[in-house]
């Protein structure tokens, strides 16, 4: 079997496998991750094959940029969404493609907790994400705005990078924009956004102090600010975007963060038995509680709160857990 139809029988059954992740490499056997353990593939890809690859689904203007950094992409095949990350590694390119789910999820499908669920309906302020990658943050923001879709008339703008899921109007009017091709730089994208009449503004990652200024600047403007940070727990999250800015701006940064959050929302996700993988949710939501905490920078406390606020829908993710544990769901 040759190198392309080798390859093609990879991604064909690594989509009947319902599998997450592809890596592949230069003389290195390509792995597939299946719930959430890599399995190693008999073929080893050439570095000519791998290049051609690329260079078949990449744009020109990404494929010249590579030289100089790593490029995210996202591709369609067989009627499945990929995104993708392509970065030049020794003796040639590195791939890792991510299967994303044929269908948006819905938020119970997901198990997501109501303190989260309830975010479809607020009209402005931020809600933040949180997670490692391939914690799913992307999935669980996809359910939200699909949510919205469904059951509001608003213009939602997304600023991506790339673009995953692509959403079909139901109520909603969509601006589904993407990094390198719409707008070259998320700040300047997020300040553009609010001269367009936005509802909901998703920012697909806010990577910076640049980012994060914008963002909550359109926070404070009336509309519903949607983001993730590569972040582990409220704590960890609120001492993240503090410490985005200089020392002599955080006391105004931290009263400003406090003033527009809704929540904080971290996810990971744990082997689920009987095969796949569950999500479990630490949430963290801005009660009057939470938000001085937030303005002192006391984020130890947060903790606390949130192991004390289960009838604000709050949790922990230890608590979390507990919780699908005790449903089986966990071992």
């Amino acid at each position: 079997m040759d190198e392309k139809a080798a390859w093609e029988d990879i991604l064909q059954r690594m989509i009947a496998l319902e599998a997450s992740d592809l890596h592949a490499g230069p003389y290195q056997h390509v792995q597939m991750r299946l719930e959430g353990v890599l399995v190693p593939e008999e073929m080893v890809p050439t570095p000519s094959f791998l290049e051609s690859f690329v260079q078949s689904i990449i744009s020109k203007e990404a494929w010249e940029s590579l030289c100089k950094h790593d490029v995210d992409f996202a591709w369609s095949y067989q009627e499945r969404r990929f995104r993708g990350n392509v970065y030049r590694m020794q003796e040639g390119l590195g791939i890792a493609l991510r299967l994303l789910p044929q269908h948006i999820p819905t938020p119970e499908e997901l198990g997501m907790p109501e303190a989260l669920q309830t975010i479809a309906a607020v009209r402005d302020g931020l809600a933040l994400i949180c997670g490692a990658t391939g914690a799913g943050k992307t999935t669980t923001l996809a359910a939200l705005i699909e949510v919205i879709n469904q059951t509001r008339s608003a213009h939602i703008i997304t600023l991506e990078d790339p673009i995953e899921y692509l959403f079909t109007p139901v109520r909603a009017f969509f601006s589904q924009r993407e990094a390198g091709r719409d707008f070259s730089a998320f700040p300047d994208a997020v300040r553009s956004a609010l001269r367009e009449d936005p509802d909901i503004l998703l920012i697909g990652e806010i990577r910076d102090r640049a980012t994060m200024e914008a963002a909550l600047m359109a926070a404070t403007t009336g509309v519903l600010v949607l983001g993730t940070l590569h972040t582990r727990g409220a704590a960890q999250t609120a001492l993240r975007v503090e410490g985005m800015f200089p020392p002599d701006v955080r006391d105004t940064v931290r009263a400003q963060f406090a003033d527009v959050l809704i929540g904080i929302f971290s996810q990971r996700l744990l082997p689920r038995k009987g095969g796949g993988r569950v999500a479990i949710f630490e949430a963290l939501s801005a009660t009057t509680a939470v938000r001085n905490i937030l303005r002192q920078g006391n984020y130890g406390q947060l903790a606390s709160v949130m192991m004390s606020g289960a009838a604000q829908g709050m949790q922990t993710a230890e608590m979390a857990e507990t919780a699908l544990r005790a449903r089986g769901l966990i071992g």
